[in-house]
């Protein structure tokens, strides 16, 4: 699919030899993203399912770590947390989870998590929308 040759491209534009893409650089692209995911969900209703795999992608590689991300869509939004109380945070989180599972196991799923001590309650929203995909792994 088109989307995993996306991830796939981000993937060696970080690690190129050439400097091509910076992590600074990737962080401000997918910050861009997220506070535009709202609006694309519109058009898009799977783009945070399609997000989460993306950064399952990042971080199975090793471009980036859950905590980054986990920081990235608790800060997304027009305005931080937002995508966290709208539940988009908990479905991107969420499918960045499974993603990771799918492709590495549980056990190495269960290494991540541990260390990124990112605490998956935090992307609950507080009103009864719940994320079904989060749900899955709390």
């Amino acid at each position: 699919m088109e989307r995993d040759l996306l991830a796939k491209l981000l993937v060696n534009l970080t690690r190129s030899h050439d400097g091509v893409l910076s992590q600074a650089e990737l962080v401000k692209g997918f910050e861009s993203v997220l506070s535009t995911l709202e609006d694309a969900v519109n058009d898009a209703p799977k783009a945070p399912e399609f997000l989460g795999r993306i950064f399952g992608k990042m971080i199975v590689e090793n471009v980036m770590s859950l905590k980054e991300i986990g920081r990235l869509i608790g800060e997304g939004g027009e305005e931080a947390r937002q995508l966290v109380e709208i539940g988009l945070g908990g479905d991107v989180i969420g499918s960045t989870l499974g993603m990771i599972k799918r492709e590495r196991g549980e056990s190495v799923l269960n290494e991540i998590r541990g260390s990124s001590c990112l605490r998956l309650e935090d992307f609950r929203p507080s009103h009864p929308n719940r994320s079904r995909i989060l749900e899955t792994f709390l």
